[in-house]
């Protein structure tokens, strides 16, 4: 691996929320966002999620159908995918050699590199142009209004998921600030904008970037379960009936609410929007991984992703008791998510995230854990951990996305019978 892409592969350490280089970077490619069509989100939950039933619903509606996302998994190439299928190898290499060169230029001007997320972004952009997708779906990375992302023009629809408290060192920790940068996403004239049921200061923010840039504000109706099957939900929208959501957990109920809403504005058969609410994968996200023991991945990383895990378990297996195995990164409100779960454990066994420098130190997590009276050891590698866990017949796996590439080696190592 050449050394500029050992450094786009690298963990996204430091963020930078401007867009004068991005767009610099964007026009020595030759603008190749301003080519193509867009849906753009933004939020703090839930991003994921209404992407993957976005891109499910439009390609099989016909429509050839980008998605970016971030961060990846296990590879990163799922970062970028067309119709569910990511870059290959050889694809990421071609499209980055360009990008090289356009940030080689940045480099001489500047002083400084572009980004690992202002890279890739780049790159997005470039492949989904050279393959001549029809719609992008696009997450933002960070924010929303400073966000790498948000050089493209307006968007066939700005989607904004539920927002709450999370990467307050950049965003600030009063919400009408965050508020303010995701709604940043918004563009005019005559655009529209999809937004989940929000707590009223939020909602005061997007209804007023609406009203300024001429957008036409839907809020998704809050949808009502009618059975579950499993820890999947059944429900009705509309003219669409008994609509088993493919992803697990309460809280897809708004996230679908979402996607149907946007989806259904930009005409889309009923069909088809049934179909991506249906077949969509997200993995990491309220994920069965195993039935005989249970165990339960969520890569809940902050508050409100620690509430809706905890509304899940309620809801799927009220009154039992799970061992929890948890990693964090040090600059989330790990505290406040111990809290909230707490209820639901057994036993904690904290463990960290091997070779991320915002890594949270297992010892620390584990004496925080104690603070609330609860039976915590702490494992340093996560390997040990899960040895440790599986001991027991139900398990969570929960704190942070990038403990899943290691879950998923794991079990790799060690299939569960």
């Amino acid at each position: 691996m050449s050394k500029f892409m050992g450094y786009a592969n690298s963990f996204q350490a430091v963020a930078r929320l401007e867009l004068e280089c991005i767009k610099r970077l964007c026009e020595l490619l030759g603008n190749p966002q301003n080519d193509l069509k867009f849906i753009h989100i933004a939020g703090t939950n839930g991003k994921g999620s209404v992407c993957a039933m976005l891109q499910c619903a439009l390609t099989h509606a016909g429509y050839k159908t980008g998605k970016y996302i971030s961060p990846n998994l296990i590879s990163v190439c799922e970062r970028i995918s067309i119709d569910g299928v990511d870059i290959t190898n050889p694809e990421l290499e071609t499209i980055m050699a360009q990008v090289q060169s356009g940030a080689d230029i940045i480099h001489k001007e500047t002083g400084a590199y572009p980004t690992q997320f202002e890279l890739w972004t780049a790159a997005a952009f470039l492949y989904f142009k050279e393959k001549q997708t029809d719609i992008v779906v696009l997450e933002t990375g960070l924010g929303g209004e400073r966000d790498a992302t948000n050089v493209i023009p307006t968007p066939l629809a700005s989607v904004i998921t539920p927002i709450s408290f999370d990467h307050i060192s950049y965003l600030g920790n009063d919400i009408k600030g965050i508020a303010a940068a995701k709604a940043g996403i918004i563009k005019g004239p005559k655009g529209i904008t999809v937004s989940s049921n929000q707590l009223p200061e939020s909602m005061e923010v997007i209804e007023k970037k609406a009203s300024e840039t001429n957008n036409e504000l839907i809020v998704a109706k809050t949808l009502e379960s009618k059975a579950t099957t499993g820890i999947y939900e059944v429900f009705d929208f509309d003219d669409i009936k008994d609509i088993t959501c493919g992803l697990g957990g309460i809280h897809q109920l708004e996230n679908a609410s979402v996607a149907i809403t946007v989806l259904k504005k930009l005409g889309i058969d009923n069909d088809s929007i049934k179909y991506g609410i249906e077949n969509a994968t997200n993995p990491a996200r309220f994920e069965m991984l195993s039935k005989k023991p249970l165990v339960i991945f969520d890569g809940a990383h902050n508050l409100s992703g620690a509430q809706v895990l905890s509304e899940s378990l309620e809801r799927y297996f009220k009154g039992e008791k799970f061992t929890f195995v948890c990693a964090f990164m040090e600059d989330k409100d790990y505290s406040s998510m111990i809290e909230l779960l707490a209820p639901f454990a057994k036993r904690f066994i904290a463990t960290q995230v091997p070779g991320n420098p915002r890594a949270l130190n297992a010892e620390a997590l584990c004496e925080t854990i104690q603070k609330f009276g609860k039976n915590a050891s702490f494992e340093k590698e996560v390997f040990a951990a899960l040895d440790t866990a599986l001991s027991d017949e139900k398990i969570v796996i929960c704190g942070s996305l990038y403990l899943y590439s290691f879950i998923k080696d794991y079990f790799y190592q060690n299939p569960l019978q």
